[in-house]
């Protein structure tokens, strides 16, 4: 079976970049592979993309991720976003 990739649009980027912050195991895939990654996700990265995913890879990327989901935890969305 052939793959077709697509390239990354911003939103695309975001999304991948929300997800990251609040699903700890894809995040530590993401920041572990981040090629192999958007390729199961059908993303076509381009090198500077997949340079700034890389680069995620800072604690502060970390401590973001773990601040955001300790004030989700703390602070659940309302039923109406979902």
């Amino acid at each position: 079976m052939t793959q077709f990739l697509t390239e990354m649009t911003p939103e695309d980027v975001q999304k991948v970049l929300g997800r990251a912050l609040l699903e700890p195991a894809f995040r530590k895939q993401l920041l572990a592979d981040p090629k192999g990654t958007l390729t199961i996700l059908g993303f076509k990265a381009s090198p500077e993309a997949l340079a700034f995913f890389a680069k995620l890879g800072d604690q502060a990327f970390g401590d973001a991720a773990d601040d955001l989901a300790a004030h989700i935890a703390a602070n659940p969305l309302p039923d109406v976003w979902y």
